[in-house]
């Protein structure tokens, strides 16, 4: 384990009174067995006040983006951000654009991004509205009492017997999450893993609420933390530069350290998602050859090769992404508004780690069962719609196919129809997608980013679109040897930026 140097140590040093807001934040939040505070009138008074505005930097493929934009309304009175991206094109967006199949471009594509709190507001809105039009088809479809309840005993138990205090864990933990925020205002980056008092108390405090209230039948009762992420609300359009923009949404990021930090204390991650998903399967009596990274990492990648250049069978699920290949070919399911509708898809044993607004069970974004509760819900409506969604046919309002993802091929960030021995990356991106990358967006004045890739990772960027890296090999060599625990998502992009495998 690394070993700080006395400067390192003193810049982690933190007021008392710091590291106990963090403490308080720990242990303040509340859990009910009545129903919940709604939270939603909390939600939009925070959004309702923001008035910043914030974009993002150019990728490799745009030497320099000059942007513009302004917060205004819709004639209904909906937050929208109304702006202007103007790119001079890089040499390889630019030779991208008459290489490249035009769906390459365009599917899954950014040619800018904006993002605003108050466009929080659309967001909340559209998630309780369409989950309140479905609510029927909902409850017709939930887990039945005792299959939710034997599913949320093993996740306990599982999560229960991995969990302790363990130096390497928490100091990788810390690390990872460095530029994250464990409250408003304070990044896990700042915090000492060395402080053994400190995380002592943390950790007694995590446990009693997995011992006690998050898998007790209870609801959690307090509102979580806020942050902001953008989504691509327009796409690339080939051999354009100019783009109008209109954005409706920001996405919206719900984090509290009582929920968000479980994976601290967990060494192995993996065995605690193993043992959920296989004794998930069995309770839902799924035989299929059914895997998700949490268990089986980057081999992922490989078996959606292999699926279809041998035409063989898998079903691939990553949270609301089902991916069903049979014979060669690959049917995309997409859950519908999955954050909202999987807490009444899995019903009350697992509302202890839910935030309630708009009368309904959310997921939160930011804790550590996210992933594991949208995959469990997704493989329920799969257990009981095995063979329609086999035969293609939708579920309206619950799982519905993506038509565009099957024409492309595309699995987690990659198209395989290209070449699935080779598969590249999806939609050509312009502008940047991280949180660390966002800048202030001063309304009403023009903002010129430039960008200042090295040309090793401009090349690797322009490469990655071809499904190949400098070296002549393929994106698959580094992807599926990533271990469960090391899966995270990025690992492509982390690639073109560092050169470096994950």
């Amino acid at each position: 384990m690394p070993i700080l140097a006395p400067k390192q140590k003193e810049s982690l040093r933190l007021s008392p009174d710091r590291l106990e807001a963090v403490l308080s934040q720990l242990s303040i939040v509340q859990w009910t067995s009545s129903t919940p505070i709604d939270q939603l009138s909390t939600y939009k008074s925070r959004a309702i006040r923001a008035t910043k505005i914030q974009t993002f930097g150019p990728t490799s493929g745009s030497d320099q983006v000059l942007m513009t934009a302004r917060l205004t309304a819709t004639p209904k009175g909906e937050p929208r951000i109304l702006g202007e991206a103007i790119h001079r094109l890089s040499t390889e967006g630019r030779r991208l654009m008459t290489e490249l199949p035009e769906i390459q471009i365009t599917h899954r594509s950014r040619p800018a991004g904006l993002m605003s709190n108050r466009l929080q507001l659309n967001e909340l809105n559209r998630r309780v509205n369409r989950a309140k039009e479905n609510k029927q088809l909902l409850d017709s479809i939930s887990l039945p009492s005792s299959i939710a309840e034997e599913i949320a005993s093993i996740k306990k138990d599982a999560l229960l017997k991995r969990m302790k205090l363990d130096k390497d864990t928490l100091t990788k933990y810390v690390k990872e999450h460095e530029d994250s925020s464990i409250i408003p205002g304070l990044k896990w980056g700042q915090l000492d893993p060395d402080d053994t008092a400190f995380w002592n108390k943390y950790y007694n405090i995590m446990r009693g609420h997995v011992e006690d209230d998050f898998f007790a039948g209870k609801s959690f009762n307090s509102p979580l933390n806020f942050g902001s992420r953008q989504r691509a609300d327009q796409s690339v359009e080939v051999g354009e530069s100019v783009y109008e923009l209109d954005v409706s949404r920001t996405r919206v990021i719900m984090f509290t350290p009582s929920m968000s930090s479980v994976f601290a204390f967990v060494p192995d991650k993996t065995g605690f998602y193993n043992e959920v998903i296989s004794g998930a399967m069995n309770v839902m009596k799924i035989n299929d050859h059914f895997i998700t990274p949490l268990t089986h990492g980057g081999e992922v990648y490989g078996e959606a090769s292999e699926a279809i250049r041998n035409k063989e069978d898998v079903v691939i699920c990553l949270g609301d992404d089902v991916n069903i290949y049979n014979k060669g070919e690959q049917l995309c399911f997409d859950g519908v508004n999955w954050e909202t509708q999987v807490g009444t898809i899995l019903g009350e044993p697992f509302h202890g780690t839910k935030t309630y607004f708009g009368g309904m069970y959310h997921v939160p974004s930011g804790v550590f069962d996210t992933s594991l509760d949208d995959t469990l819900a997704s493989m329920w409506v799969y257990s009981q719609h095995r063979d329609l969604m086999r035969d293609g046919v939708e579920i309206p309002g619950i799982m519905e196919r993506e038509t565009l993802d099957e024409k492309t091929n595309f699995m987690l960030g990659l198209a395989y129809a290209y070449d699935a021995e080779r598969p590249r990356l999806q939609g050509l991106k312009l502008t940047m997608d991280r949180s660390d990358a966002a800048v202030p967006l001063p309304t009403g004045r023009n903002l010129e980013l430039v960008s200042k890739k090295p040309e090793d990772e401009r090349e690797r960027w322009y490469l990655g679109y071809h499904g190949t890296t400098p070296k002549g090999g393929t994106l698959l060599d580094f992807l599926t040897k990533i271990k469960a625990e090391d899966f995270k998502g990025g690992e492509v992009a982390q690639y073109v930026e560092t050169g470096e495998a994950p």
